[in-house]
């Protein structure tokens, strides 16, 4: 691989026409008409192809497409209507589309009404005129909306349905917008409840009803510690003075 490439790059006059093999399978052919120890240019006809050195396999000599289609011009007269004809044919099963149409309208300067120049150039025939398929429709009636060539009825239908689906969707946006902004309106009105509540049960100094089975049924309040009296530790326990008991005469 590395001989095949110095090759290359010292004889740059034999890489004229080549089929260039890359990693993967692929394959390009054309004319080489720039080799660099990093890239290869080549021309594939439609414009300049640059392949990576790196990503080339090998590289076999020979007649590409594009060179025989140039070999073959050469040899044509300009007023040689089926020649040219039959390369622009040709040129066009070889997937050169720039070549296939300089060769038709080469045609077209010896013939301008021959049917299959025409033709593969994408001309149509209106009333006895040659017209651009755009020419065409335009000669029709027909604009061009979104890509498209339509009637005018057709273009005003459209963008009624256009209208339509937008001024839905904008319906449907709005809803949504309005549906979150009720959730969070809810949410945070039950986030105000909650903490007026707390505000409230701190004011009040009591805690909420705790449930205790152990002391019966029913709602027991734990007192605060702001509501229980507490004895100083020093004072004396007073307990009740028991008197004796009177009795009445019967």
């Amino acid at each position: 691989m590395k001989v095949l490439l110095i090759l290359m790059l010292l004889v740059p006059t034999l890489l004229c026409a080549d089929d260039v093999y890359i990693q993967g399978g692929a394959k390009f052919s054309g004319q080489i008409v720039k080799q660099t120890e990093t890239t290869i240019s080549l021309d594939v006809g439609d414009g300049i192809v640059g392949i990576p050195t790196a990503r080339v396999e090998r590289i076999v000599d020979g007649l590409s497409p594009l060179e025989e289609y140039n070999a073959r011009a050469a040899k044509l007269q300009p007023k040689d209507a089926n020649g040219w004809r039959d390369l622009g044919r040709w040129a066009a099963d070889q997937g050169l589309a720039k070549q296939a149409s300089h060769a038709f309208h080469a045609v077209l300067r010896i013939d301008s009404d021959d049917l299959e120049a025409r033709s593969a150039l994408g001309f149509v025939h209106i009333n006895g005129v040659w017209m651009t398929e755009e020419q065409s429709y335009r000669a029709q009636g027909f604009v061009k909306y979104d890509d498209e060539w339509m009637t005018m009825a057709e273009v005003q239908l459209a963008q009624t349905t256009a209208a339509a689906e937008q001024a839905r969707q904008e319906a449907e946006d709005r809803a949504d917008m309005a549906h979150m902004a009720a959730q969070d309106a809810e949410w945070q009105a039950r986030e105000a409840q909650k903490q007026a509540e707390e505000a409230q049960r701190e004011d009040l100094g009591w805690d909420p009803p705790v449930y205790w089975g152990g002391w019966g049924y029913g709602v027991n309040y734990w007192p605060s510690t702001a509501s229980v009296v507490r004895w100083p530790a020093n004072r004396p326990v007073q307990r009740p003075v028991q008197r004796p008991a009177t009795r009445v005469p019967r």
